[in-house]
């Protein structure tokens, strides 16, 4: 078999992979979009561009359910009422975007709240200097973990103290849109609640229940708001300064790296990312430019994850003695640059070389991506060295910080930011046992399949749903092998990356794989929106299954500062 070595050749490879094996199987996805959706708990429906965003965008625990039908209000937009929330749909040039209603301040009018003086940012507390209020412990973590300025707004006051509908004072904040209020009598976790501010100001006219769609002798409503929202076009990146970073674009799970030069060799330069908001994070950041006054040896790269909001990002870069800049502009988007559907199942680890026990996780992915490489036969904690291979036959040598030994396996981190596309060898010899083994890898945007890319045609088997929702669990099924042949076991994921497993399956008496026993994925909230494909070949017959299903953003996700230092940790690991 090509690819991989015998899973009993690998016992502690496939223990170490089977982190990345569960993580990959724990997916959230994406609802169907083309119904209308009714809700008993309120008697009312949602549909089209609304329904798109309030399930996209955190749901019943953000929006509360959907309180009034959609209706033309005074302002000509398209209105509809929430618990927490009103959406308004906005069209412009073609495009339809929904806005969400300023219900804190309009709640607060006539209301003057005491402004704040500057603090230091901390991990508990954060200065909003747009509004001068500080957000602070729960709320602050809610604030940043659920959407920020998006869907809350800016903080309007800070914390005070209010008697709510229980009869009890409570600890309440108001932003533009929203109001946090604290219960201390809940469980911890779920101490902060969302006011539902919905219900205090929609017009009471509104609120009368509607039968379900098609029952009762009642027509089926027809959508008013459009079926589904159309991507608007990506945005235009600023030109950089001095600096590039690779790629340019990607969709959440995006490794981003980044390039700079233009400075005094030797001198230290601050580095620092610039979110779409404005807000700075890292900067506490420094490499030192080599004697071309360059930072590019430094590997500076950004590990996205379903945590970064969408929009136009940066790298910034500052000498310390010069006073010069650098600047490189990146896109984070849903949109950007989906994968051609054509080349998801094509089979790469055939190509790429091995020699010994080893493993390579992942075997293909973008320029940018950081690989794993695992290897056996090493003499215990002996010292090792590593270099890759590049497709024109030069060799590089891996930081020896980045590779070592431990109880006879020997592991390698490889940093591809700014490297070509194209076949790499990664290798690790032993010093002392002279052992060396080496894995081969790719670097390709082939299977780069992010929102926005068609799901291809399944072959030999299903993904049951293939459209799923948070909390669902995908079945995977496949027919059409050898009964009782070993399968060679791959992922693809939306980033790009390409994941062969050590495990060995087999096929059962009938041919059949995810059936006895079966396989089925836990659907969860933390795995890239996306097209992910399962593929199995028989090393007897060599027959295919590749089964593909869809998931989309994980409501309720936003940028939070706990959060953001473990990314920079990552991101900057390179150094």
């Amino acid at each position: 078999m090509a690819g991989t070595p015998p899973r009993s050749q690998l016992p502690r490879l496939a223990a170490a992979a089977l982190t990345i094996t569960l993580l990959l199987a724990s997916l959230p996805a994406l609802q169907a979009q083309t119904d209308v959706r009714y809700f008993a708990e309120t008697g009312h429906t949602l549909r089209g561009a609304f329904r798109y965003f309030w399930e996209t965008n955190g749901a019943v625990e953000i929006f509360g359910y959907p309180i009034t039908e959609e209706y033309n209000g005074p302002n000509g937009r398209l209105v509809q009422w929430f618990e927490r929330a009103r959406f308004e749909l906005v069209a412009s040039g073609g495009q339809y975007l929904v806005e969400l209603g300023n219900l804190g301040v309009e709640v607060t009018e006539g209301r003057i709240f005491p402004k704040s003086p500057p603090i230091p940012n901390s991990a508990d507390r954060r200065y909003i200097p747009e509004t001068q209020h500080i957000i602070q412990y729960g709320f602050k973590e809610i604030w940043e973990t659920r959407g920020g300025v998006r869907i809350f707004g800016f903080p309007i006051s800070d914390e005070i103290d209010e008697v709510l509908d229980d009869g009890e004072w409570h600890t309440v904040q108001y932003f533009e849109r929203a109001r946090f209020e604290y219960w201390p009598q809940l469980p911890p976790g779920r101490r902060v609640l969302i006011s539902l501010l919905g219900r205090k100001l929609a017009p009471p006219e509104r609120l009368a229940p509607v039968p379900p769609p098609g029952q009762g002798g009642q027509p089926q409503p027809q959508p008013t708001t459009p079926p589904a929202p159309p991507q608007p076009p990506a945005p235009q990146l600023p030109p950089n300064q001095n600096a590039r970073v690779v790629p340019e674009s990607g969709p959440p799970g995006t490794v981003f790296s980044f390039e700079a030069n233009g400075f005094e060799p030797g001198e230290r330069v601050g580095v620092w990312i610039t979110a779409p908001d404005q807000s700075t994070f890292g900067a506490d950041f420094q490499a030192t430019a080599d004697g071309q006054g360059s930072i590019t040896h430094a590997r500076i790269g950004l590990v996205t994850d379903g945590s970064f909001p969408e929009g136009i990002w940066s790298f910034n870069a500052e000498g310390v003695r010069s006073g010069r800049q650098a600047v490189g502009y990146f896109l984070i988007s849903s949109a950007a640059a989906p994968g051609d559907p054509n080349k998801l199942g094509l089979i790469v680890h055939d190509q790429l070389p091995r020699q010994g026990n080893a493993l390579i996780i992942p075997v293909a992915a973008p320029a940018g991506y950081t690989f794993f490489m695992l290897a056996e036969g090493y003499a215990g904690d002996e010292e090792v060295s590593a270099w890759i291979t590049s497709p024109d036959g030069t060799s590089v040598p891996i930081d020896p910080e980045l590779a070592s030994a431990s109880e006879g396996v020997a592991t390698a981190i490889i940093f591809t930011g700014g490297l070509p596309d194209g076949i790499y060898t990664a290798v690790i010899q032993g010093r002392s046992s002279d052992v060396t083994t080496a894995a081969g890898f790719k670097l390709t945007r082939d299977y780069v399949a992010g929102p926005g890319t068609p799901r291809p045609a399944n072959t030999n088997g299903s993904a049951t749903p293939a459209d799923a929702g948070p909390g669902s669990v995908v079945q995977i099924r496949g027919q059409g092998l050898r009964p009782g042949e070993p399968l060679e076991f791959w992922i693809t994921d939306p980033s790009g990356a390409y994941v062969l497993l050590p495990e060995t399956p087999i096929a059962d008496s009938q041919g059949r794989i995810g059936v006895n026993p079966p396989l089925d994925l836990e659907v969860t909230e933390d795995a890239l929106p996306g097209v992910y494909g399962i593929h199995f070949r028989g090393q007897q017959s060599g027959s295919r299954v590749d089964v593909y299903f869809t998931v989309s953003r994980p409501a309720g996700q936003g940028v939070g500062q706990g959060r953001w230092a473990m990314e920079q940790a990552r991101a900057f690991a390179g150094r």
